[in-house]
């Protein structure tokens, strides 16, 4: 007996809301692995920037594997139509836009910095990774706190023009 294929109708969507939602589950795996190594670190009275950097790395690789896997699932079961609701919406988004561009301008300054800061402390490999997702998920934290601050890349604040200006009035 063989699996139900899936739908062709749903090929172009899926995959660009699947990319989307590991996107966004690396940023807070990576994010949510520092204050658990913390709480181990803390416990065993051992701490290592290298053990440290491999946590941020593979906690966001596994956030991402799993946010993948839900969103692939969630896709599954939905309609044609919603799916490309949903695309719309994300591809027009101001605000994933916005954590797209804090996690890159995050993670290439952590891959930049982390190297040159720490390279006695960990291997080449461990602090570019490390680096680069400690880095998204900086990028990624202060996008969130900008929108829990109330600072949304959705609102376009209106410029302010007096009725009067003469820029304004017609030749």
């Amino acid at each position: 007996m063989s699996l139900p294929s899936f739908p062709p109708e749903k090929w172009t969507d899926s995959p660009y809301i699947v990319a989307r939602t590991m996107k966004s589950s690396f940023g807070l795996g990576a994010l949510c692995g520092l204050p658990l190594y913390a709480a181990i670190a803390l416990k065993r009275r051992v701490f290592s920037v290298e053990r440290l950097l491999n946590v941020s790395t593979l906690s966001g690789i596994g956030a991402s594997a799993a946010g993948g896997v839900a969103a692939y699932s969630q896709n599954r079961l939905s309609d044609p139509s919603t799916l490309r609701q949903r695309r719309m919406e994300l591809v027009y988004s101001a605000n994933q836009r916005r954590e797209d561009d804090f996690g890159t301008i995050g993670a290439i300054l952590g891959l930049v910095l982390f190297p040159a800061v720490f390279y006695t402390r960990a291997g080449l490999l461990d602090l570019t990774l490390g680096g680069g997702s400690l880095g998204y998920a900086g990028g990624y934290f202060t996008h969130r706190v900008q929108n829990l601050l109330g600072n949304s890349a959705d609102k376009v604040p209106e410029p302010e023009v007096p009725a009067d200006d003469p820029r304004l009035q017609r030749r």
